[in-house]
């Protein structure tokens, strides 16, 4: 599914339960080994861990949505930062990608949060791998201000503008996953409920088409 909130495209879906299951695994087994790389984020969030996966594995799951993505920015010609005009004019059939440093994973707390930010690369994601429902249900008891949104992912682009917004608010909900253009602003909010909030994010660099 394709979101098209302001210029750049959001990508939607949900993943599958075996990819979920897979991701679960990982996320327990780099509890065990714990590698903090929240020194290198801007997060304020105590536990953001290197994510320890079968990396072919792991890129066996994204490569479908990451293709996905790619063909709907063609097709919907949009000026995404990665996306060059001979791309634009060209059907490809495979694209081939690198991680960088790999995928990490963020356990967010009570108060903890993400500011304002974006990443490097050509393409950013973030997956869903467990939402507390307490979460979800905060939102409904906040004492009511501007708009309350404790946990959610919101993006930035541009400025407010006659019928036009330049925010977009996520709410999250588990094994979704989200695919954006890596320079685009986006922030975590913080919630109260004394929960974990469970995500993981990579990001995508020297995508080629064939």
């Amino acid at each position: 599914m394709i979101i098209h909130p302001f210029g750049p495209l959001i990508y939607k879906e949900s993943i599958s339960g075996d990819f979920h299951q897979f991701l679960l695994d990982a996320a327990e087994a780099s509890r065990i080994d714990p590698e903090n790389v929240g020194y290198s984020l801007a997060g304020n969030i105590e536990d953001q861990l290197l994510l320890k996966l079968d990396p072919e594995k792991f890129v066996s799951y994204i490569y479908p949505h990451v293709f996905d993505y790619m063909n709907s920015c063609m097709e919907h010609q949009s000026k995404v930062a990665l996306l060059t005009d001979a791309v634009l004019a060209t059907n490809f059939e495979h694209i081939s990608f690198d991680l960088g440093s790999g995928p990490w994973i963020n356990y967010q707390r009570k108060n903890e949060f993400n500011p304002v930010h974006s990443h490097n690369g050509n393409l950013s994601s973030v997956i869903f791998i467990d939402i507390p429902e307490e979460i979800r249900e905060e939102a409904k008891h906040t004492v009511q201000t501007n708009m309350p949104c404790p946990g959610q992912l919101e993006f930035m682009h541009g400025n407010d503008g006659y019928n036009y917004s330049g925010t977009f608010k996520v709410v999250p909900q588990t094994a979704q996953i989200y695919l954006f253009p890596a320079d685009l602003k986006h922030t975590v909010y913080p919630f109260t409920s004394d929960v974990e909030r469970i995500t993981m994010s990579f990001n995508v660099f020297n995508i080629e088409t064939q």
